[in-house]
């Protein structure tokens, strides 16, 4: 994408945002009403300890399984296709989750999602952008409506479908001007349905129904979004096997599982449990610090202000590395790099990204690290 269509595209999104207004944000009507297989929630408290810890950048070999150099990555795990033709044509599709109280028992889908995004929205909750790309999901949900600031986060996908249950006129006016590929339940309503939970906490659909709705014109897959450490190399920094922090007011914990290579989420003092994929995990947790300042859109809405700059923390391997995070357009990649302005690369797998808000620019964010 070139930077000439992309300052006419956010010409256009400036113009649509300057003539929005604040307002509600109403949800599609859905009425079929099928039933989603349902799993038992395991329960834990986590504990943890601050410490100040100094980084490095070094890497330590390891037995190397690299496979044939023609052989390419998947573009959001940075894990090698099976094959030189194995990498899917198809695009990112980027599906809205709610976080609510109501909606955490029904959660479906994101354990098996390449990229998860964590966002504070209003009401001192969060929301979920939850990226799929290499693997499916059946059923998915449940779905929420959009925000402003998934335009910033969600546009260096290459053009990815976006899934949501509607938002109100100047959001849905912004998302439908950007280079996001609307697939949203007011304009496919047949492809969502309403099934566990109480509205409006009972939205869902599935990759499949989602991936039908992809223009025939589609640019294809996304972009590397991370830089990957090269098989026979680890990620090695401070030790690191527990790690919370708020965003907005809900407790996040993420706990290093050894024997299973990633870390394990949990919220309020529960583990985090996907409904029909199990407990939700990731290889790399990446904490951005970011101001949130109030949407030009909606009022009510907090925005995260992630075009700029600030300070990160990466989680892999059961430690992390501190440096800082970058993103100059809509249509950029996240760049990380440490305290001594080196790339920071990624163990191939999954990965969350926490918008964890700061008081002002340049602060610290609020994570404690055991």
């Amino acid at each position: 994408m070139t930077h000439s269509k992309y300052l006419a595209g956010a010409a256009a999104l400036a113009l649509v945002a300057a003539a929005c207004s604040g307002g509600s944000s109403p949800e599609a009507t859905i009425t079929t009403i099928p039933t989603v297989a349902s799993t038992t929630a395991a329960v834990a408290e986590t504990t943890t300890t601050t410490i100040t810890s100094a980084t490095t950048t070094s890497t330590i070999p390891v037995p190397s399984t690299t496979l044939a150099p023609d052989v390419p990555r998947l573009p959001l795990t940075g894990m090698f296709a099976e094959s030189e033709g194995g990498v899917t044509n198809r695009p990112a599709l980027a599906v809205k989750i709610d976080n609510a109280p109501a909606a955490r028992r029904n959660h479906s889908g994101i354990a098996v999602a390449d990229v998860v995004f964590e966002e504070k929205v209003e009401g001192g909750l969060t929301r979920f952008a939850v990226v799929f790309h290499s693997q499916d999901a059946d059923p998915v949900g449940p779905i929420r409506s959009g925000r402003e600031q998934d335009v910033n986060l969600l546009s260096s996908l290459n053009e990815p479908l976006f899934g949501w249950s509607g938002g109100n006129p100047g959001v849905t006016r912004l998302i439908r001007a950007s280079f996001l590929v609307d697939v949203g339940a007011p304009s496919n309503s047949g492809s969502y349905y309403r099934g566990p939970g109480s509205a409006p906490h009972n939205l869902y659909s599935d990759t499949a129904s989602l991936y039908a709705l992809a223009p025939a014109d589609n640019p294809g897959a996304p972009s590397l979004q991370f830089g990957f450490l090269d098989d026979g190399t680890v990620f090695a920094g401070d030790v690191a096997k527990k790690v919370s922090f708020t965003i907005g007011n809900v407790d996040i914990g993420w706990d290093w599982n050894a024997d299973e290579g990633r870390y394990e989420r949990s919220q309020e003092g529960t583990k985090h449990v996907d409904k029909t994929y199990g407990q939700i995990g990731a290889q790399n947790v990446i904490v951005l610090a970011v101001d949130y300042r109030q949407s030009s859109i909606d009022s009510n809405a907090p925005e995260a202000v992630v075009l700029g700059e600030g300070q990160a923390s990466v989680f892999s391997n059961g430690e992390v590395i501190t440096g800082r995070w970058q993103k100059e357009l809509a249509v950029y990649n996240f760049v990380l790099t440490d305290d001594d302005g080196n790339p920071i690369k990624l163990t191939p797998g999954q990965t969350w990204i926490e918008l964890v808000e700061v008081g002002s620019p340049g602060d610290p964010a609020d994570v404690t690290i055991e």
